[in-house]
């Protein structure tokens, strides 16, 4: 009984320090930002069952995002932020777009929502909520932590969901971020893996899912390189995700084809790998990652090698869908700059894992849902 009082000081800091957290979440940061380059953003990537198919799931992505520029263009969708960004206690409005694509099974609607608006959040100790509302539609998502609720309604477009804790330790709050020099640098929070169900309407046509979800939110102040990025989610709570960013060659790309000139001389600045293993209860962190890719059917497969002083990892991720945006803002004048942000709904198609003795195979952690990013250009 005597460290029962230091248990529950202990107990009670961690708590408040987690809510101080989840409050990042609705927060914006204007007193931070780098004149035209930062953005905000909120985003979604839901896995839902296809039982059609069940080996390519559909995937829905839905973003909320702000950037202190005159315009931004995506793909022929114009928007100039018009809001000023401002902050009253618990409460926050300014300009934002929201952007949806929507893999249903058989067909990739890309984009399946490309909106702006006035948006609106706001948070206390436990809640929170982010809302835009515009002549199209109203799109909001909100909750508590490991506990929100996702809600569109337009005339072409109604989503419903419910994200709950699914896993303990996917469901964790988990901050990272860096920050460089002066106001330029990163933060992102992001929620590993929680429950997904609900229903999703395209017209008149309305379907119930159900599956798993990956959030994140993000502020970056800087100019953006390009990357790859990965995620998958397997059935007994394995986790893995990767991020490379470069700069190079691949930077001045300005096509959206696939097969491109410029398509070479990649020089990495950072790449890391995090993998989960539930079964050893542990999280491996590997800095030395390699990536290739080849394509079929003008899709790639992506494969990854990752190494650590006490483990090693490959890993072939086959993609089934692509959503491309062409996103850019003014450089100079008449003269505009941006990146061709692809992002691929993906099956494993090997994986093998080893540590120690440990050796674990593709058949070994059931079903996994998986999503791949890849960027070139820079904005």
């Amino acid at each position: 009984m005597a460290h029962a009082p230091t248990a529950f000081f202990g107990r009670t800091f961690y708590w408040f320090c987690m809510h101080q957290v989840f409050n990042d979440i609705w927060k914006v940061y204007p007193e931070n930002m780098l004149k035209n380059r930062t953005w905000h953003w909120w985003w979604w990537i839901h896995f839902f069952d296809n039982p059609e198919n069940p080996e390519f799931p559909r995937q829905l992505m839905i973003l909320w995002g702000t950037r202190n520029c005159r315009k931004v263009r995506v793909d022929d969708f114009y928007w100039e932020p018009k809001i000023p960004m401002e902050i009253n206690e618990n409460r926050a409005s300014f300009e934002s777009m929201v952007a949806s694509w929507y893999y249903d099974g058989n067909k990739m609607h890309d984009p399946f929502i490309l909106d702006n608006g006035k948006t609106e959040t706001e948070w206390n100790d436990r809640s929170g909520r982010i809302r835009t509302e515009s002549d199209e539609g109203v799109y909001s998502f909100s909750g508590s932590p490991a506990d929100f609720r996702l809600d569109v309604n337009s005339e072409k477009v109604g989503i419903e969901l419910v994200m709950q804790r699914w896993k303990d330790t996917m469901a964790e709050l988990v901050p990272t971020g860096r920050n460089y020099m002066g106001n330029i640098g990163y933060s992102m929070l992001k929620y590993r893996g929680l429950s997904s169900s609900g229903r999703i309407r395209v017209g008149e046509t309305e379907i119930p899912v159900m599956g798993r979800s990956y959030f994140q939110k993000v502020r970056i102040s800087s100019i953006t390189p390009c990357w790859y990025w990965g995620t998958v989610q397997w059935d007994n709570g394995a986790y893995l995700q990767y991020t490379l960013h470069h700069i190079g060659i691949p930077m001045l790309r300005r096509s959206i084809s696939h097969e491109s000139l410029m398509d070479w001389g990649e020089k990495m600045v950072s790449k890391t790998l995090n993998f989960y293993d539930p079964e050893e209860g542990k999280e491996h962190l590997m800095k030395d990652v390699r990536i290739t890719k080849r394509y079929e059917n003008d899709l790639p497969i992506f494969s990854v090698n990752a190494f650590s002083d006490e483990a090693e990892l490959s890993i072939e991720m086959a993609t089934y869908a692509r959503c491309c945006w062409d996103i850019s803002q003014p450089l100079i004048g008449p003269i505009w700059h941006g990146i061709f942000y692809n992002e691929y709904p993906a099956r494993v198609t090997n994986f093998e894992f080893k540590s120690g003795t440990r050796r674990v195979g593709s058949d070994d952690f059931g079903k996994s849902y998986c999503n791949c990013e890849h960027t070139w250009g820079t904005v």
